[in-house]
């Protein structure tokens, strides 16, 4: 994307430079005053480039500061929704296990219960 802004911006500088020449050299002067016209528009553009330049070099180091201040920020939240899963984990987890456990005591009353009944069967049977 950078590269096209570039590219656009250079363009629209060298058409400008283009276009000065092209002017320069049609309008009525002096060998010496169009030479001296052209030094100055080249002198111009060349700082209208290097301005250009330095201005897309500080948005350049803008974006990458940005940049890297997004990516530790996103990390940052990462490392928290990790901390936070795995918290969740832990919980389900240890709901799981106590389930586990309500449901292995249930089946041990039932099978208390089952095993006095049956026993009071056989009681009753052989009276």
């Amino acid at each position: 994307m950078a590269e096209k802004k570039i590219s656009v911006g250079m363009a629209f500088l060298l058409g400008g430079l283009v276009g000065a020449t092209v002017a320069l050299l049609l309008a009525p002067a002096s060998g010496e005053e169009l030479r001296e016209r052209l030094r100055e528009r080249t002198q111009e553009t060349k700082e209208r480039f290097r301005e250009k330049k330095e201005e897309l070099r500080t948005k350049a180091e803008e974006i990458k500061e940005k940049a890297k201040e997004l990516k530790a920020r996103v990390f940052t939240q990462a490392e928290e929704l990790k901390g936070r899963s795995l918290e969740a984990l832990e919980e389900a987890k240890r709901a799981l296990e106590e389930a586990i456990e309500a449901g292995k005591e249930a089946m041990r009353r039932e099978k208390e219960r089952l095993a006095a009944k049956v026993k009071g069967e056989e009681v009753a049977a052989g009276a």
